[in-house]
């Protein structure tokens, strides 16, 4: 089964805000996982941001980060789509279709990608192993 989750993206306030979603949802934060555990190589001073985060609240879901060094996060435009498919083809199939007339934003690797399509709405694309 394929489905969608909305991902915000936030300037160095993920936790604080993912905090606030919790109280505001009376949710359950099931995943905050920071830049130094993660596995992309960052400098110390972002090495306490968030990497990825999930929140669960009575049939709401969603994910969040922190942007990435270098990248420039604009409020009111930091919503991506995070597509879960079944399997790796049907995930590359929907990047490569995507991407038509856009732009990469993080390669496919292994689970995931990330891209910009032609109408400016960003895309993260993941498959469920196992």
């Amino acid at each position: 089964m394929n489905y969608l989750i909305p991902y915000l993206v936030f300037p160095g306030t993920c936790q604080e805000a993912m905090e606030f979603y919790k109280e505001s949802l009376n949710g359950e934060i099931t995943l905050m996982q920071s830049f130094k555990d993660s596995p992309i190589e960052v400098s110390e001073a972002f090495q306490h941001r968030i990497f990825n985060s999930e929140l669960k609240a009575n049939g709401i879901h969603f994910k969040a980060s922190d942007d990435l060094p270098d990248y420039e996060t604009k409020i009111g435009s930091n919503v991506s789509l995070y597509a879960v498919f079944s399997d790796r083809q049907a995930k590359e199939q929907a990047f490569n279709k995507l991407l038509e007339g856009g732009k990469v934003l993080f390669p496919i690797e292994d689970n995931f990608g990330m891209l910009r399509d032609k109408y400016g709405v960003q895309w993260m694309v993941h498959h469920e192993s196992g």
